[in-house]
């Protein structure tokens, strides 16, 4: 469980590290990146946290679903749409560096809720969604913190916050939340309608990530390293 927490922390500060040190990602890698977590996102919801959902008779998950979705619209309100791989100008000193931090580390906590299951069972079709995922969203944050001209470790430290915050939600899931299997269906799927909505951004995203073969390609890559991961 330890290790699945370092991964995602990790996730964030090693790419983040190569940019505070002056190593730039290529723009063209960055979007196959964010295209391959994106598809990666959706198979792991799909293949994996929606069957977990929906084994019940309740029809409660699935309001969870819709009710996940419209938090995430919210959240993307705060974070300049930063979940997506990309903000609009987000050189611009007017980003908000408050409303895009809450809204990203609330992002963060919701979806690491269920990373460990109340048996110690680590969730490793999200863990690896969320580490891909943290990649162009690490990236995004840092460019947006040397633009307000932060310094080393204050950047180091906004990024640490982010990246503990699904290990957060995660720990509040095991120790605060009751462990009644309804109720952690409810929380599955409240994370499904959030990953929903930014995975599905990112792949109609056709100002940002519009239709090439390759990006096709690394849809159908994504969904099948979904399907042996949660498999």
């Amino acid at each position: 469980m330890i290790g699945t927490y370092i991964a995602v922390v990790l996730g964030v500060a090693v790419w983040s590290l190569m940019t505070l040190v002056g190593r730039k990602i290529p723009d063209g890698v960055m979007r196959g990146v964010t295209v391959f977590g994106g598809a990666f996102l959706l198979g792991v919801c799909v293949l994996g946290l929606l069957p977990e959902a929906t084994e019940g008779t309740s029809r409660l998950p699935f309001f969870c679903i819709l009710a996940g979705f419209l938090i995430q619209q919210l959240l993307e309100a705060l974070s300049a749409h930063a979940e997506h791989g990309h903000v609009e100008d987000h050189h611009n000193h007017g980003v908000p560096v408050l409303g895009l931090m809450l809204g990203l580390c609330l992002h963060a906590f919701l979806e690491g809720m269920p990373l460990v299951e109340t048996s110690g069972a680590v969730n490793q079709g999200l863990v690896w969604g969320i580490v891909i995922h943290n990649i162009p969203v690490a990236l995004i944050l840092v460019a947006l913190f040397t633009a307000h001209r932060m310094g080393f470790w204050r950047v180091l430290a906004l990024l640490m916050l982010f990246g503990i915050m699904s290990p957060a939600g995660s720990l509040v899931n095991l120790f605060l939340v009751q462990p009644d299997e309804e109720q952690q269906r409810m929380i599955i799927g409240l994370v499904i309608g959030v990953l929903l909505h930014v995975s599905s951004s990112i792949l109609f995203d056709h100002k940002q990530h519009g239709f090439s073969w390759l990006n096709l390609g690394l849809c159908v890559v994504a969904f099948a390293a979904a399907f042996l991961t949660v498999h």
